[in-house]
């Protein structure tokens, strides 16, 4: 018995501990797969003499990049990715004087973190080169040092995003631009990536003044679709990397169910599980949801040991405090520490031994991003997964193959969304006049540009179309969000967050607990007018769900599959969303529910819907069920494992489902893009409906309950209280879909 093995083995063995294993995993360790020795691996050698060998993924990024192709790196966390592609890029900068190279990063630590990378670099191999981070915090002289003397510039798509207007104080770093890196780039989903695939474009467009046509290289983690996704990113094509020559120990994934001990919730089973590791002397980390959570998680666990230091982590502390926090996870002063998302990625901390992730992170990446903190340089290491009370989190608890399969998870962008891209258009065309309506190689603006000059925001001059607003649109759009329609949402005349009407809706009412950056605030006044929403801060300990109903009207049907007793639809629909009250609620039980005085929410977006034949109302009302409540509880089963295929937040979609619609009364299904225009979601759901159909029926026919439970048919969020719900009618209709 190795020592992991020892501390499930004790585990079982503690008082809080009450059958909550349902499963153990044992991932087995992988050896390394090198690559033959050729000139890249004598090149690192020379500047790196404790390098050995090459993986084989390495060296084929490597061979690729070198060819001037465009590469896409898929290997795991901590595969030596980095590597993989500094290596060709700096053999480039070293030998061609004047080569450029443009790093793109979604997040400040990462930024920093690859310029420590290049600094140990130059440091241990002498290789004359020079890199620097350009973001809103580098000063101006320095800023005009790196654009004419940097051969590397690390940023942001924030920064990217400002500062494309400025491209003649770029003419000397874009004439020599070779390399455009997009590293992390399945950060890159849903409305934040349909923004910055429209940015990759803006960047082409400036660069190709100059005469550039720069080699895209991107990293990211394993997902099911990364040529498509990174194709529609950047509207280039690529060679994809996937085959991993780098090694990995032995990985235990314990599976936790904490409704085993009713008498303890799942966040304080997690102070159990963390504080025993660490006084085991086991290193661990655990994950939480918000910043609150983390806080208190952290006092609890020192509230019942003191002489077992945990601490916490999050954004929000200074980065001095942050620091200190980092040098003693490294430097193994600390056995715990409870932390958000913030500790994902992106920050040197060592090799841990155990990671607690106490809930799902959203996404199988995420996960993986999360548990690969423990086990690096070869050590045996655990993860426990602890889910909270939602189907899709129970459903992965039960399906542990689904976590470590490649097979689900597409990253979703849309390139067709029309707010997103006449905000782009704008941008573009104070960026640089344009002889064509056309704007974008691959994407037709033509219908905005007539649009836009009606509304005298676009002029047509000798030297082309041009932006004629008085406002930089760069100020005005933003880029994780649609651009128009949108909410602010201020604390004491601060702006807090701008978010999409949509959203605003269904989380910035009157009374609502609005969650940022993990910390709680309360809306104390919402006006859809104005475009405003006043919010306090305040420390609660209870969420807040709207009830609300939907309608949907087809507007186009663009894409049809006819399927033995349905027929399966894609296309465009008017969504309305009447908001009747809303659930305070506090451990999942609600506390109070007070009425909600809005207008309707009327958009138009894209949905996939099932057609049914008449006959299936017969089929079930024959087995003496309820066809509403069957066809009510397939919809929210249905939704509830939508983003484990499209890689979105539950709060993307929408849905609906209508015992008989229109004009022929026949039953029907919807899910819906929840943003104005769509953002590609449902068109994936259409593209994998197989599949869709197939776990869910599988999630709801393995759930023990009898009559529906959170687990399966209930939805947290259906506005009718989830009644009524027929879990036995359910699974007629979801057989039925496969």
């Amino acid at each position: 018995m190795n020592r992991i093995q020892n501390l499930i083995s004790q585990i079982k063995q503690q008082r809080f501990y009450n059958n909550q294993i349902t499963d153990i995993i044992t991932i087995p360790p992988v050896p390394p797969i090198y690559a033959e020795p050729d000139d890249n691996l004598k090149t690192l050698r020379s500047w790196d003499p404790s390098i050995e060998r090459l993986y084989i993924h390495q060296a084929e990024a490597c061979r690729l990049v070198q060819e001037g192709r465009n590469v896409i790196i898929t290997t795991p966390t901590a595969s030596g990715k980095t590597l993989a592609f500094n290596l060709p890029i700096l053999q480039d900068i070293t030998q061609t004087p004047g080569t450029r190279a443009l790093y793109i990063y979604p997040a400040k630590a990462l930024a920093n973190d690859q310029l420590k990378v290049l600094e140990t670099i130059k440091e241990r191999s002498g290789l004359k080169f020079e890199a620097g981070i350009y973001d809103g915090d580098t000063e101006s002289h320095l800023k005009k040092h790196l654009r004419d003397e940097a051969d590397i510039i690390i940023t942001n798509p924030y920064e990217l995003h400002q500062i494309l207007p400025f491209h003649p104080k770029w003419n000397k770093f874009y004439k020599g631009l070779k390399y455009v890196v997009i590293d992390e780039a399945h950060r890159y989903k849903g409305v934040f990536g349909s923004n910055i695939a429209m940015l990759m474009r803006r960047l082409k467009r400036v660069l190709a003044i100059y005469g550039v046509n720069p080699q895209f290289i991107a990293s990211t983690a394993s997902i099911a679709n990364p040529l498509e996704f990174i194709t529609k990113l950047t509207g280039e094509q690529f060679e994809s990397v996937d085959k991993n020559g780098a090694p990995s120990a032995e990985k235990y994934l314990v599976l936790w169910d904490s409704s085993f001990n009713p008498q303890k919730s799942v966040h304080t089973q997690t102070k159990d599980l963390l504080l025993f590791c660490a006084k085991s002397g086991f290193q661990t980390l655990s994950f939480t949801s918000s910043r609150r959570m983390a806080e208190l998680i952290r006092m609890w666990a020192n509230a019942e040991d003191r002489s077992t230091d945990i601490l916490c982590y999050r954004a929000g502390y200074d980065p001095a405090t942050r620091r200190e926090i980092e040098r003693k996870l490294k430097e193994k002063e600390v056995l715990g520490v409870v932390s958000t998302n913030a500790l994902e990625l992106g920050i040197d901390i060592g090799q841990l031994d155990v990671i607690i992730l106490s809930g799902y992170p959203g996404t199988i990446s995420s996960f993986w991003q999360q548990a690969g903190r423990a086990g690096r340089k070869n050590n045996d290491s655990a993860v426990v997964y602890l889910p909270h009370e939602d189907a899709l989190q129970k459903y992965l608890l039960h399906n542990p193959s689904i976590l470590t399969s490649k097979t689900f998870e597409n990253a979703i962008i849309s390139t067709e969304n029309p707010n997103i891209i006449m905000g782009h258009v704008l941008c573009a065309l104070s960026e640089a006049p344009s002889k064509s309506k056309k704007i974008f190689d691959d994407i037709d603006a033509s219908p905005f540009v007539d649009a836009m000059a009606g509304h005298g925001l676009v002029t047509e001059t000798p030297r082309g179309y041009i932006y004629s607003g008085a406002r930089r649109p760069q100020d005005t759009v933003p880029l994780e969000s649609m651009g128009s329609g949108t909410v602010k949402i201020k604390i004491n005349g601060r702006i807090l967050e701008e978010v999409e009407m949509s959203r605003a809706c269904n989380e910035c009412y009157k009374g609502a607990v609005y969650i940022h950056n993990g910390e709680t605030y309360v809306i104390k006044e919402l006006n859809l007018e104005s475009g405003e929403a006043v919010a306090a801060k305040e420390d609660v300990d209870h969420y807040t769900e709207p009830m609300k109903d939907e309608d949907v009207e087809i507007l186009k049907v663009k894409k049809t599959r006819d399927c033995t007793g349905y027929r399966l639809c894609f296309g465009d629909v008017k969504v309305t969303e009447f908001f009747k009250a809303y659930r305070t609620k506090k451990a999942g039980k609600v506390i109070s529910c007070d009425d909600l005085m809005m207008p309707p929410l009327k958009f138009n977006t894209e949905a996939v819907w099932m057609e049914f034949d008449y006959k299936i109302v017969s089929l079930i009302k024959s087995a003496g069920l309820d066809f509403d409540g069957s066809i009510h509880a397939a919809e929210h089963a249905l939704i509830a494992l939508s983003p484990l295929f499209a890689m979105c937040d539950r709060n993307d979609i929408g849905g609906r489902s209508y015992p008989a619609y229109g004009d022929d009364g026949n039953p029907c299904i919807f899910i819906y893009d929840g943003y104005d225009g769509g953002i590609g979601i449902s068109e994936k759901l259409f593209e994998v409906f197989g599949s869709l159909a197939s776990n869910t029926m599988e999630m709801v026919t393995n759930c023990g309950c009898e009559e529906g439970c959170p687990y399966c048919v209930y939805s947290p969020k259906c506005g009718n209280g989830n009644n009524p719900i027929d879990k036995a009618g359910s699974l007629i209709i979801l057989n039925y879909l496969i």
